[in-house]
């Protein structure tokens, strides 16, 4: 098989895959952290084997660890933990478009940190997903008899799923924030941090509120094992092959595919309604968010096919 096409199909079934953690979550009969913390294990398990086999769990004694990767594994275990309980609250729409909100705070916070600059193109890109924002947790919303109207509440049906769904943005905008500081680590030895510190993070929580796994019938067993399976292991080895085929760009662009799989999920299975506001809404967050990737390989694209000029 072709390189590319490898590349790109196996990040497409890495990205379908990961649309299916409310699917998976919706028939856990426990806590969104518990099932992320299932995650986080079977990924730490999943990156340490994989580097046995290949001879390179030796480079984890030379590694010396800072500050920033582990904060980096602790916003990732964190987020995604507030992003599995999103998913038990809202809609699966609003928490999966609610937590690729996270690249924004990380432009933001890279601008302030590390004086990166904002472009134009890019500030209009981070309004796009900031309004979408508004209009999926219904800040911004629609009424026929008085038109758009601004409140500064949360839908009452899915308040507690959307904060955490915002929640789980900036989480993710902290680790890719994080994620920026020491890139001398190898990817391997990185997500085997990040995994590990993100299930130390999730199990101290534990300490403080002790999850309950009195409903765990044998249904609910299978499915958490299945989905530390073929979300945690799968995903995230189909992720590591495209990771060697493509270019970030185009795994960025292709991950974005995650927003519309956990949407249709939520429409086809369990029967949620999106309002045209917020179907506009995850328009505007996807767009936000890849729009900038795209336009950059049109431009590139643009100038390697443009004739050099003859002498």
């Amino acid at each position: 098989m072709n390189p590319k096409t490898l590349g790109y199909t196996t990040m497409i079934v890495s990205a379908t895959l990961m649309g299916c953690v409310g699917l998976f979550s919706r028939n856990i009969n426990t806590s969104g952290d518990v099932i992320a913390f299932t995650r986080m294990i079977v990924g730490a398990i999943c990156i340490f084997a994989i580097m046995l086999y290949q001879g390179k769990a030796q480079q984890l004694k030379s590694i010396k660890l800072t500050p920033a990767v582990i904060t980096s594994g602790v916003c990732l275990g964190l987020c995604l933990a507030a992003y599995v309980s999103a998913t038990q609250y809202t809609t699966l729409a609003n928490a999966v478009f609610l937590i690729y909100t996270g690249p924004v705070f990380s432009t933001i916070l890279a601008a302030i940190f590390l004086k990166e600059k904002i472009s134009a193109l890019t500030a209009s890109m981070l309004t796009a997903v900031f309004i979408g924002c508004l209009f999926i947790i219904g800040i911004i919303s629609y009424n026929p008899q008085t038109g758009l109207t601004l409140s500064l509440s949360f839908s009452k049906q899915n308040m507690v799923g959307d904060i955490l769904g915002l929640m789980s943005g900036i989480g993710y905008g902290l680790y890719l924030f994080f994620s920026r500081y020491r890139t001398d680590i190898g990817s391997d030895s990185r997500s085997l941090f990040n995994f590990s510190f993100g299930a130390i993070a999730i199990a101290i929580c534990f300490v403080i509120n002790p999850p309950s796994l009195a409903a765990m019938d044998g249904t609910s067993w299978l499915w958490l094992l299945s989905m530390g399976f073929f979300i945690g292991f799968g995903a995230l080895s189909l992720l590591t092959i495209a990771a060697k085929h493509l270019k970030a760009a185009e795994l960025a662009c292709i991950s974005y595919l995650e927003t519309v799989v956990g949407a249709g999920l939520g429409i086809l299975v369990f029967s949620e309604s999106l309002t045209v506001l917020q179907a506009i809404g995850g328009v505007l967050v996807i767009g936000g968010g890849m729009g900038e990737i795209v336009i950059n390989i049109i431009k590139k694209r643009t100038l390697s096919h443009k004739p050099l000029p003859q002498s």
